[in-house]
């Protein structure tokens, strides 16, 4: 009886979803803003792109902007224009935000200048300590879409949160890391056959790690937080060798928690019929000649405190296969023979 009735009910529930009518004709490109400014200065960027089109086929970067943060207690800060839409602050510009002073973007474009809301630079809340916690996760490595369940480790924090206030937290990474890899049995993408290559074996990689992790405080305000889990880490290929992780722990506004929450929302949604509709993110850029202009983005003012840990292979008590890269590990994005300083 069940079997009967399945094609019925599938075609019940594809007649409650709407075709979505998507003219690609008429989509129009808007300007994306990316932009963190703090008080570290190696955190401070702005990137600048246009959302294309559903049929087209290629990313596009605005490479002409003239990109400045002043805040109204009279910094002022100049972006120089680097690669893929990055902007950062111009060489000898010390630009490192102050706790409590309030910052704006600008960025003209043409004759068109859009700006970010005022945003005011929160206190930092000093992590304590770091701890790891082996678990397993579903995860896609940079550059790949399907994701696999791989065991690796979860990254802990403690903290102290301020009582009296409303606290938002959220974290972002970076990672240096060292990988061995298998030169030794390349295949010749043609013709199939081994063809070993003599060179490399050891190199070291650099990454920004994003988690899309926030919290507020509306259960811990005024306590003591313990094991906040803010990272996942695979074993494979980042855990291989040797590990130095830099955790960053930004102290945020309401209207940036806001802002991240939905993201993240959004980034772990399934997919199916019963998810809820996607909510709409409104960032805190606009055109000041034109208001009525959708300007897609966020620029996020953030208090910043820092902690930086080691991991080694041979201290973590689990097993697990060896990072597989059959080719020259010089081939892997932002790799290098070099060893880092303080290596």
């Amino acid at each position: 009886m069940l079997r009967r009735l399945l094609p019925f009910i599938l075609l019940l529930l594809m007649g409650c979803i709407d075709p979505v009518d998507t003219d690609l004709e008429t989509q129009k490109k808007h300007l994306v803003v990316e932009g963190y400014f703090t008080n570290e200065a190696k955190l401070n960027y702005v990137r600048l792109s246009y959302s294309q089109p559903h049929s087209s086929p290629y990313n596009e970067f605005e490479a002409k902007a003239v990109v400045t943060v002043w805040s109204n207690e009279g910094e002022w800060y100049l972006f120089s224009y680097d690669k893929e839409g990055y902007y950062y602050p111009s060489a000898g510009s010390e630009a490192v935000g102050v706790p409590g002073h309030t910052y704006m973007l600008n960025v003209a474009v043409g004759n068109q200048l859009y700006q970010s809301e005022p945003v005011i630079m929160k206190e930092p809340i000093a992590i304590d300590s770091i701890q790891f916690e082996i678990g397993e996760q579903t995860f896609a490595f940079p550059g790949e879409r399907e994701k696999q369940l791989l065991p690796g480790y979860n990254v802990l924090v403690d903290y102290n949160d301020p009582a009296g206030e409303k606290n938002f937290l959220r974290w972002s990474f970076t990672t240096q890391y060292e990988v061995r890899t298998q030169p030794q049995d390349y295949i010749h993408p043609f013709t199939g056959m081994p063809a070993p290559k003599n060179c490399c074996m050891q190199c070291f990689l650099e990454e920004k790690l994003e988690q899309l992790k926030v919290i507020d405080d509306r259960l811990t305000n005024g306590k003591k937080v313990l094991h906040q889990n803010v990272l996942f880490m695979p074993f494979e290929k980042y855990l291989g060798v040797k590990n130095k992780l830099t955790v960053y722990q930004h102290s945020i506004t309401e209207d940036s928690y806001n802002f991240f929450r939905i993201l993240e929302q959004q980034k772990i949604a399934t997919g199916t019929v019963f998810d809820p509709p996607p909510a709409e993110v409104k960032g805190n850029m606009f055109n000041v000649n034109n208001e009525n202009e959708q300007v897609i983005g966020f620029f996020d003012v953030s208090g910043v405190s820092s902690k930086k840990v080691t991991i080694l292979r041979n201290a973590i008590d689990y097993p697990f296969a060896p990072f597989r890269f059959p080719d020259d590990c010089q081939v892997m994005r932002n790799a290098t023979k070099t060893i880092p300083e303080d290596w």
